[in-house]
């Protein structure tokens, strides 16, 4: 990819309509050269620009290797692989925008005050204090079992 070629990457700040540009046009396909070529021979999602995007964009690994078992089987077509793919790439950089133009100076002000106490927790699920189980009737416990 070279940074010289606008075309060569996806930037946080592409419109809807330039990520769909970008992918369409420009997206290295892994399928074949044509439809009827790529539905009986499939193609190769290892290859292909819009599969390796979907691996970051996907969290559902099963839906991620069904994508690829449908795309090697010629049943995905590579159009819509690309389609699946700019609506991910879409979604995710407009929520990066969204959430960057909520970002205000007094915001970063706050982030860059080198006296904030930061709190090593927030964002960690808390941690459960170890406890024993309590010991049922069937079980005697470990005080009792010893003196017996």
């Amino acid at each position: 990819m070279s940074a010289s070629d606008a075309n060569s990457a996806i930037y946080m700040t592409d419109t809807a309509n330039q990520i769909k540009n970008k992918i369409n046009k420009h997206g290295f396909s892994g399928g074949q050269e044509t439809e009827e070529e790529h539905r009986r021979l499939g193609g190769n999602p290892d290859v292909d620009v819009s599969y390796q995007y979907l691996g970051f964009l996907e969290d559902d690994d099963a839906e991620y290797e069904r994508i690829a078992k449908d795309y090697r089987a010629g049943t995905l077509l590579t159009g819509q692989l690309k389609a699946l793919c700019i609506k991910k790439l879409q979604e995710f950089v407009k929520t990066f925008q969204d959430n960057k133009a909520k970002v205000t100076d007094e915001v970063i002000d706050k982030f860059m005050d080198s006296t904030r106490k930061i709190d090593p927790a927030i964002g960690r699920p808390a941690q459960k204090s170890p406890q024993e189980p309590p010991a049922t009737d069937a079980t005697p416990a470990p005080a009792e079992a010893a003196a017996q």
